[in-house]
């Protein structure tokens, strides 16, 4: 790949973002950040299927343990048409932050003749659900000492429910990080703790739903990375491109 290749690609990409996949060393060059860049798509690729997995997994185990213990409760508040209802503390079930994301999801939802459960579920960010976990508002604290056994069936308390939720809603909100900088096409590749955060969303994943862990592993390639790595360089240096600029194809029109 030649360098006028090199440029064309920066060009579409931008040389700041391509920028922020040069190796941190003197000799990095455009076709170490273009090398870069694809092996990060490479990983965040498969960082999707293990993140899709948790965040699925995690909503319904969340809402389906608030059902079977609070079945006749309303956790959307599905009823409320109006979402730019004033928070009422001695009604909401949600801390203030949480009934924040939760209008914001209804509001979108507004054109529908009829807002079901599975809709605001699907509509809800990872942020909202972490919420649940991260905050020390008493109605989640509560909460979770009923469901967190039927959201974490396989998980082994090692202290105590309110201490073990603080250590796992620690972990998910971490990866809750990590989960924005790939859909937001940040740089992930040379992140130092990269195994760290495929370990644990493995073992959340576990501690949810042992037959969900097992096929996240069985399509996980994370451990071929080095290989895919290697496989970009060789594809890179072997595989040359016509380095021709884009122009449009002129077609001779026959005027009759």
């Amino acid at each position: 790949m030649n360098q006028e290749v090199c440029n064309s690609i920066e060009t579409s990409i931008s040389a700041h973002r391509l920028s922020t996949y040069l190796n941190h060393s003197s000799i990095g060059t455009k076709k170490i950040a273009i090398a870069n860049y694809v092996l990060n798509a490479k990983i965040a690729e498969n960082f999707y299927f293990l993140l899709q997995n948790l965040e699925v997994s995690l909503r319904n185990a969340i809402y389906d343990g608030f059902k079977k213990h609070y079945s006749t409760s309303d956790f959307f508040y599905t009823s409320s048409t109006n979402s730019r209802d004033r928070y009422l503390e001695r009604r909401e079930k949600h801390s203030r932050e949480c009934w924040k994301m939760l209008c914001g999801a209804k509001y979108k939802l507004r054109h529908l003749t009829h807002i079901t459960d599975g809709k605001i579920i699907a509509e809800l960010n990872f942020g909202f659900w972490t919420e649940l976990l991260l905050s020390r508002n008493s109605k989640y604290t509560n909460m979770w000492r009923r469901i967190f056994i039927d959201v974490f069936p396989n998980y082994d308390i090692r202290r105590s429910v309110d201490a073990d939720k603080v250590i796992i809603a620690t972990l998910l909100n971490s990866t809750r990080k990590f989960r924005n900088r790939i859909f937001h096409y940040e740089p992930i590749f040379n992140l130092p703790n990269l195994e760290d955060i495929h370990k644990d969303i493995i073992a959340v994943l576990g501690w949810i739903n042992k037959d969900m862990q097992e096929l996240s592993i069985l399509f996980d390639s994370f451990k071929s990375i080095q290989l895919e790595k290697q496989f970009i360089t060789k594809q890179l240096k072997d595989k040359t491109l016509s380095g021709k600029k884009n122009r449009r194809k002129r077609f001779k029109i026959n005027s009759k």
